[in-house]
């Protein structure tokens, strides 16, 4: 039986790599070195990914509101910005000054209006189950719903 065949080359590289070292100490740090080593790996692939769970959902927060605003206030801006435009047209050269003028003010007063209109259905305290808007309920046979509460 051969000394080499005993546990094969990574036996043989463990007990080279404590040939090469100093001391007892330098041996048990190049064993400690290896597991510390990993566990730096993990805690910061761990910082990572907690970091990670923090910042996929903040971006896409922040990319979301952004949608938001856009969505809510970009109808607006283009309806006010084609009376702009009619309006500049109209002034300019060769404009047929028709209703011209007036194209800015209504585009602005028709954004007033649609958000006056919001803005009174909101306010709304009776609605009924027909239709939204109607202040009764129409009766609808084999319907159990939960009834309003007279106040």
């Amino acid at each position: 039986m051969s000394a080499s065949g005993a546990g094969g080359s990574r036996v043989r590289r463990l007990f080279d790599r404590a040939a090469r070292a100093d001391s007892l100490a330098g041996v048990v740090f190049q064993g400690i070195g290896a597991v510390l080593l990993a566990g730096g790996t993990a805690l910061s692939s761990g910082v990572l990914t907690i970091a990670d769970v923090i910042i996929v959902p903040v971006g896409s927060l922040t990319s979301e509101v952004g949608d938001l605003i856009g969505a809510t206030f970009g109808g607006a801006a283009t309806i006010i910005n084609a009376g702009a435009l009619g309006t500049a047209v109209s002034i300019g050269p060769d404009g047929m000054f028709n209703l011209g003028p007036l194209s800015f003010a209504l585009g602005v007063g028709s954004v007033l209006l649609a958000v006056y209109a919001i803005s009174a259905y909101l306010s709304e305290e009776d609605t009924g189950n027909f239709f939204p808007g109607l202040p009764f309920d129409i009766p609808t046979p084999g319907f159990g719903g939960p009834e309003e509460d007279d106040q």
